[in-house]
């Protein structure tokens, strides 16, 4: 059989989103080789992915890049795919497998490469002039593209990405780090206090106070632009395990696996929280969940009132009260053990 190539998103949180049209097109083409193309700093996910065969590197920053563009296809070329899905509709992306051969190229000619993108779903002319309230969610356009624009049954919900770390891989982790996997702990990812998708520092440590205070663990997770907001958060909470200084993003994943519950806002880590099917509460500024949340049925949503302006785009009227009953919530239902 001929294999399939995806073309994904480049950004930890898209990517982590392209698994829900990975996981459609498997289920179209069963036991048929799919492989990936993302960027260098969502790659390491994609081992992580079921139905990924193998990951190619197409950097974001290439400007233009036609000079590497042309190499990966010539790569690509000698794969002999049967079709590439663009999940991405920019014309750099589309030139890779038009350059490689690749006989259905399939996705939304946004940036009108017709010719290069060869295949179009139902439908793709109304999603491309689409706006405001009638334009597509991104989770809904990335299905879209690997099911041809065929709508699915009105009670069939999205699929959710999912990522696996391994029950030896996350043993290995806990000893590496002498982590004591009987102790239960809370993950907590800030984002920079600056960004208005975060929420106030007083109150991540308010609640992380808490649950230190009855036994257990407090995890501080993320990267570089976590770090200002960790050490913060340590000034109060020096017992809190700061991890934002980890190199390799596979091993962030298994400390958001190994944790008990996963408290975070807006951005890529929660994508990968939710689609590591832990239980997690994420809170998000005004009407923002449903466009650019998770589609994953574990996860909680906390948003402000809908009373809430509409100009304010900040998580500040998202209660500390409401995020310590969410939490209790989700550790009831999914770690009782620990309530």
């Amino acid at each position: 059989m001929r294999p399939i190539l995806v073309f994904c998103l480049p950004a930890i949180g898209d990517f982590i989103r392209c698994h829900a049209a990975i996981q459609i097109i498997a289920g179209r083409f069963p036991g048929q080789p799919i492989d990936i193309i993302t960027s260098r700093i969502a790659a390491p996910l994609a081992r992580l992915m079921p139905h990924v065969r193998k990951v190619w590197i197409a950097e974001k920053h290439w400007k233009p890049g036609l000079k590497e563009r042309a190499a990966l296809a010539r790569k690509l070329r000698e794969e002999n795919y049967q079709a590439a899905y663009l999940l991405t509709s920019s014309t750099k992306a589309s030139l890779v497998p038009w350059l490689a051969g690749i006989p259905e190229r399939i996705g939304y000619p946004r940036e009108f490469q017709f010719g290069m993108v060869n295949r179009l779903p139902v439908g793709w002319l109304k999603s491309m002039i689409a706006f405001g309230p009638r334009k597509t969610r991104l989770a809904e356009q990335v299905c879209a593209i690997a099911s041809l624009g065929e709508r699915p049954a009105e009670e069939r919900p999205l699929p959710a990405p999912q990522l696996v770390v391994s029950p030896e891989e996350l043993a290995g982790w806990r000893q590496r780090n002498g982590i004591d996997p009987a102790r239960p702990a809370i993950a907590l990812y800030t984002s920079d206090f600056a960004n208005k998708r975060s929420w106030p520092m007083e109150r991540f440590v308010s609640v992380a106070r808490d649950y230190a205070g009855r036994g257990w663990s407090v995890w501080l997770v993320g990267g570089p632009r976590e770090r200002q907001a960790a050490a913060e958060i340590k000034a109060h909470l020096p017992e809190a395990i700061d991890f934002t200084s980890t190199p390799d993003i596979a091993e962030a994943m298994c400390q958001i696996a190994a944790s008990t519950i996963f408290l975070g806002v807006d951005g890529g880590i929660s994508h990968a929280a939710g689609a590591l099917g832990g239980p997690c509460v994420l809170i998000y500024g005004s009407n923002r969940a449903y466009v650019h949340g998770p589609v994953n049925e574990q996860v909680i949503f906390l948003e402000p009132r809908i009373s809430t302006p509409g100009w304010v785009e900040n998580t500040r009227a998202v209660s500390e009260d409401r995020v310590r009953e969410a939490l209790a919530t989700a550790i009831r239902k999914h770690a009782p053990q620990f309530a």
